[in-house]
C-alpha cells in the first residue's frame, strides 16, 4: 500500500513508500524536478527520516536489498545493502552506507567506480509490525486509496496500555501543551477525577503512544462503545459519558461516616472524589506494583498478600495525602505523588485524624508517621 513520508511538522514530502507487514519499500527517485516525469524528488530526505525514525523508536532492521526492476532477477546476496554488523551504526552512517552500496548494484564490470545511482528502490525489512504501526513509526501518510482498516493496530498491541499510561495521558491533556492530532469530543467524553472532560480517543491515543513507543494516530484505532479504546479506559477506572451528560456523581463506596464528615463541604467531597476515584486508585496501585513488585501499606508496612493470601490486596486503599482538605484550592490537581496506598485500618484512622482536626478548626495537616518497613502480620 502506498504512503507518503512526512516532515517532522507533518508536511508531506515528494517521497513515497510501499508498506506491508514487516517491510518498507522506498520508491526510487527519477526525472528532473519540475518536469512532467519528476518523481520522489525528496528521496534523500525521506531515506534519512526513515532510518532515523526506525532507530529512534527501537525498530531493528533485519535486512535491506535493492528492489528496483532491473536488478530483481539477481540473487538477494548480490543486491544486499544491509549486513548484521551494520546494527551498530547510527542513522547518519547507515544513510551513507546504503548510498554507496546501492550505486554499485547492477553496474557493469567496466563502469566508472563511485559513479552510480544512489537513489534506487530499497526494500527494508524490520521483522514484525503491521502496516498501521510502520506508518506511524516512520511518519507516513496514506494515499487516498489506502483503506482505513489497513492502518489499524492489532487489538493485542492496544491492550498493552497500562493504567499509568492512561493517567499520564490525562495529565498531559490537563497541562494543555500537547499537540495530539485528535479531534475534540463529538459524542462521548471521559470525566477526570477533578470533573474536567477530555476526548476519550485523544486520551487513549496519547497513552498508546507512550506504551508502544511510536506516535499512534487517529487512523490507527477506533473509538466508541464496544471498542478496545473504550474498554481499556473504562477498565482503568475512568467514566465515559455522553457529551454534555451529568457527572457520574460522588463516590459510591464512601461509608456513612465519611459522607457525614464531608456533608456540605465541597473541599471534603472533592477529597473523597479524588481518593475514591477508581482511575486514580488503579493508576496509583499500578505504579506501586511496577516500582515495588507488590502492594503494601505505606504507613504500617502491611503486606496484604503475605498476611491474608491472594485476595489480601482488597484491603489496600488510596488516600490523598499531600494537600489537606482545608488547603485544597478550587480546581486542585491530583498527582500520583499526592496519594498513598494504605491498608483499610490506617486509612480509617487517617480520616478520623482529619475529622478531629476539622472539628478543632485546625488548618494544619495531621502529621503522618514515617513509613514502616514492609511487614507480613498485624502483630
Amino acid at each position: 500500500m502506498k504512503f507518503r513520508i512526512t516532515e517532522e511538522g507533518g508536511a508531506p514530502l515528494d517521497a513515497h513508500v510501499l508498506l506491508e507487514a514487516g517491510a518498507i519499500t522506498l520508491l526510487s527517485r527519477g526525472g528532473t524536478a519540475g518536469s512532467s516525469n519528476s518523481q520522489n524528488q525528496d528521496y534523500p530526505t525521506a531515506l534519512r527520516l526513515i532510518l532515523r525514525r526506525l532507530r529512534a523508536r527501537g525498530r531493528a532492521i533485519t535486512g535491506a536489498w535493492v528492489d528496483s526492476a532491473p536488478v530483481q532477477a539477481l540473487p538477494l546476496p548480490e543486491r544486499q545493502i544491509y549486513f548484521p554488523e551494520d546494527a551498530a551504526e547510527d542513522a547518519k552512517s547507515l544513510f551513507s552506507l546504503f548510498g554507496r552500496r546501492m550505486e554499485r548494484i547492477g553496474k557493469a564490470p567496466n563502469a566508472i567506480p563511485n559513479k552510480g545511482n544512489r537513489n534506487k528502490r530499497p526494500r527494508i525489512a524490520v521483522g514484525t509490525g503491521s502496516i498501521g504501526e510502520l506508518a506511524s513509526v516512520i511518519g507516513a501518510r496514506p494515499e487516498a486509496n489506502v483503506p482505513r482498516s489497513a492502518l489499524r493496530l492489532p487489538a493485542s498491541d492496544l491492550r498493552r496500555i497500562s493504567e499509568t499510561d492512561i493517567w499520564s495521558a490525562i495529565e498531559r491533556l490537563r497541562d494543555g501543551d500537547v499537540d495530539h492530532g485528535f479531534d475534540d469530543a463529538l459524542e462521548y467524553e471521559l470525566v477526570a477525577e477533578d470533573g474536567r472532560r477530555f476526548p476519550p480517543k485523544a486520551v487513549f491515543g496519547l497513552a498508546a503512544s507512550d506504551a508502544l513507543g511510536f506516535p499512534v494516530r487517529p487512523a490507527n484505532f477506533t473509538g466508541g462503545v464496544g471498542t478496545v479504546c473504550f474498554e481499556m479506559l473504562e477498565r482503568a477506572g475512568w467514566a465515559i459519558i455522553r457529551k454534555g451528560g451529568a457527572d457520574p456523581g460522588d463516590p459510591a463506596d464512601a461509608d456513612s461516616e465519611e459522607r457525614e464528615w464531608a456533608e456540605g463541604d465541597e473541599r471534603r467531597l472533592a477529597h473523597l472524589r479524588r481518593e475514591r476515584h477508581p482511575g486514580v486508585a488503579r493508576a496509583k496501585k499500578a505504579e506501586m506494583r511496577r516500582s515495588h513488585g507488590k502492594l503494601f501499606c505505606e504507613r504500617c508496612g502491611l503486606d496484604p498478600v503475605a498476611e491474608f493470601g491472594p485476595d489480601g490486596e482488597a484491603c489496600i486503599e488510596v488516600h490523598h495525602r499531600a494537600t489537606e482538605v482545608s488547603r485544597m484550592a478550587p480546581g486542585h490537581r491530583t498527582k500520583l505523588a499526592d496519594v498513598e496506598c494504605l491498608c483499610a485500618n490506617c486509612h480509617r484512622i487517617r480520616h478520623k485524624q482529619m475529622k478531629r482536626a476539622a472539628s478543632e478548626g485546625s488548618n494544619e495537616p495531621v502529621a503522618a508517621p514515617a513509613p514502616q518497613a514492609i511487614r507480613t502480620n498485624c502483630g
